[in-house]
């Protein structure tokens, strides 16, 4: 008899893959959200593999020993991965419709997989109470979060000695990416946005992407030591064409992201608390 615990998913990205098949729903609106994810699904492993490049950082330590933060963790199809790998995984959003969703794939998943335990909130990180993590990171949301200052130094609070921050961003070197964050915000960088279900108001960064050096030198400010990695020059509309792919994988294989920064769409920001 196979066990439930073969048939997990070995890595965020094969998870988030049978999310995207099995998961979708009103209720766990994943093609609502990426739908650019479900032209290429059945295509290149190219997808896949970026996906994963992008919690590489995570992906070796996830282990029932860790006590796993994820900031803005949307849906959570990350965060349940964590928690099925063994993780004590605890998710917060400021926004109710994710917690919502996040609360329901909890149901999908536990329903495939066997009980799983995520503990997810609704709640402003700076409303978060003292508490001690051995890994915090976020994907797509540090640009989100305001004040910055305030926000590193209440991460570092939240880490054990030792603990890592990781943090996955779009590349603010890139141009292209850059032009598309000015063509969504303008010169309105910082809102005021409500939640619709609680009417709460709370402080949002508006697409103000960061630079490397930036995250490297708040959280060095906060007691946190880290470096930062580029990668990725192929856009996921392109990722099932073959020509494109087998391009961005020469290019990716030479490592010119790393020579050429402005070539790459990822930044991952990766830190360990002084012990």
């Amino acid at each position: 008899m196979v066990s439930l615990s073969t048939l997990i998913p070995s890595t965020p990205g094969q998870f988030f893959h049978w999310c995207l098949e099995n998961a979708n729903s009103d209720l766990v609106p994943f093609r609502a959200n990426y739908a650019h994810y479900y032209d290429h699904r059945g295509g290149s492993e190219y997808l896949w593999n970026v996906y994963d490049q992008r919690l590489a950082d995570i992906i070796p330590i996830a282990s029932a020993e860790q006590k796993v933060l994820e900031i803005g963790c949307g849906i959570g199809s990350d965060l349940h991965w964590l928690a099925l790998m063994g993780c004590k995984a605890t998710g917060i959003d400021v926004k109710s419709e994710w917690i919502d969703a996040a609360n329901e794939l909890t149901k999908v998943v536990s329903k495939n997989f066997g009980p799983v335990g995520v503990d997810i909130r609704r709640i402003n990180l700076l409303d978060m109470p003292a508490e001690q993590f051995d890994l915090i990171y976020m994907k797509d949301t540090f640009h989100h979060l305001e004040p910055r200052v305030e926000v590193t130094a209440k991460i570092a609070s939240m880490l054990r000695p030792g603990g890592r921050v990781v943090i996955v961003e779009p590349n603010a070197w890139n141009p292209l990416i850059q032009l598309q964050m000015f063509r969504i915000r303008g010169f309105n960088t910082i809102l005021t946005k409500t939640d619709q279900a609680t009417g709460e108001k709370f402080v949002y960064g508006n697409e103000r992407l960061l630079f490397g050096s930036t995250m490297k030198r708040l959280f060095r400010q906060a007691g946190v030591h880290g470096s930062t990695r580029t990668f990725r020059v192929l856009p996921t509309a392109l990722a099932g064409k073959p020509a494109f792919v087998r391009g961005a994988e020469i290019v990716e294989k030479l490592k010119l992201c790393h020579l050429i920064p402005p070539l790459a769409i990822h930044c991952v920001y990766s830190g360990t608390k002084a012990g």
